[in-house]
């Protein structure tokens, strides 16, 4: 994806629309590409964020595949979003239906929706992917555009996804050690060469003191880690997950994965600092799991 890069450096964005009360106009196009799966890409992709070996597929390795089709829609001439600056705020997927590898799938990637956010605006980009004409698949990516505008104020504060749940039942399920070249690793996986994630020089271009590591390859690492610590994992089906990205990770680090509220078809996970201060994302899956 360094093209794509490269053209956003040079896309010109209309800040006029960013600047209105009304929330800006999406494009409608649809962007489209049929994606077969090589196996060693994603035996690489498992191996890289600890997927225990499983009948199902990381539920989260699609959306990594769909990153240069949501580029292409962020760059879109008649979108008024800057893709540099972008902030990757939240993610939802949803497993429709068995996803089979070895069979193609028809991926189509368009903005969905826009609302208002207390620091700009937060713009979703939703792919859907088909086999055989049968919607498998759907993840939806936020993603936060800060402006200073006159109609950006403070929002009433969301109840957080965690909100019910006692905290003091966090129960540690795995540790991660990001390596200060994860960045480049996961990058070279999935395309994604924003600088940010590169190099600490790189980095500190775009305003961050170090570099920092792929909120989908943190949330990547944390849905593993919780299909890893269950007894029947190969029985396990992960049919959605819920994330919002709340502090970067910085590289090098030492990470903990905490699992709490855990029912027989939901639980809230936690990506936090080695001192378990600093929570870096929230988010909750749901799962069955075969007798």
């Amino acid at each position: 994806m360094f093209r794509e890069y490269t053209k956003a450096l040079f896309k010109r964005v209309d800040a006029r629309q960013l600047m209105q009360f009304k929330p800006p106009t999406l494009p409608q196009r649809i962007y489209t590409k049929t994606l077969t799966i090589d196996n060693a890409h994603y035996g690489a992709f498992c191996q890289e964020v600890d997927w225990p070996v499983s009948q199902h597929p990381h539920p989260l390795y699609l959306q990594m595949l769909s990153l240069p089709l949501q580029m292409q829609c962020l760059l879109d001439k008649q979108s008024p979003f800057p893709l540099l600056g972008l902030i990757h705020a939240a993610n939802k997927v949803t497993v429709v239906e068995h996803c089979n590898l070895s069979e193609p799938f028809e991926c189509r990637v368009r903005f969905y929706d826009v609302r208002p956010h207390s620091r700009g605006w937060e713009v979703d980009v939703m792919l859907e992917a088909l086999q055989s004409g049968q919607l498998v698949y759907r993840a939806i990516s936020s993603y936060l555009v800060k402006v200073k505008a006159v109609h950006v104020a403070p929002l009433a504060v969301k109840s957080d996804m965690h909100d019910d749940c006692d905290m003091h039942d966090r129960v540690l399920i795995g540790e991660i050690c990001a390596h200060a070249n994860t960045g480049r690793r996961y990058a070279k996986l999935s395309g994604d060469y924003n600088p940010i994630h590169l190099s600490t020089i790189s980095a500190k271009a775009f305003g961050f003191k170090q570099a920092i590591a792929h909120g989908m390859w943190t949330l990547s690492q944390a849905v593993s880690a919780f299909v890893s610590h269950q007894d029947n994992a190969e029985a396990l089906t992960v049919s959605e997950v819920s994330c919002r990205f709340k502090k970067p990770v910085f590289l090098p680090n030492e990470l903990h994965i905490q699992q709490h509220c855990k029912t027989e078809a939901s639980v809230f996970l936690d990506v936090t600092d080695g001192n378990d201060n600093v929570v870096h994302l929230s988010a909750s899956l749901a799962f069955t799991t075969k007798e």
